[in-house]
């Protein structure tokens, strides 16, 4: 992805979105970003814990 691509993707997004990186798909250190997308996804205090809340997040992932 372009930094051009990438003022594209969050355009008409707000402000305080939050922004996370997906899992790594490969081994090395750096990774390109291939696609970003607005997911909603659960939060938790433990990985596998109870859902606390939800969100709409800005996600960049390599695939």
């Amino acid at each position: 992805m372009t930094i051009k691509e990438l003022k594209k993707a969050i355009e008409n997004l707000p402000d305080h979105m939050e922004v996370f990186v997906d899992e790594r798909s490969t081994e090395f250190r750096y990774g390109l970003v291939n696609s970003a997308l607005v997911k909603e996804i659960p939060f938790s205090e433990d990985p596998d814990g109870k859902e606390l809340s939800r969100d709409s997040v800005f996600i960049l992932t390599e695939e």
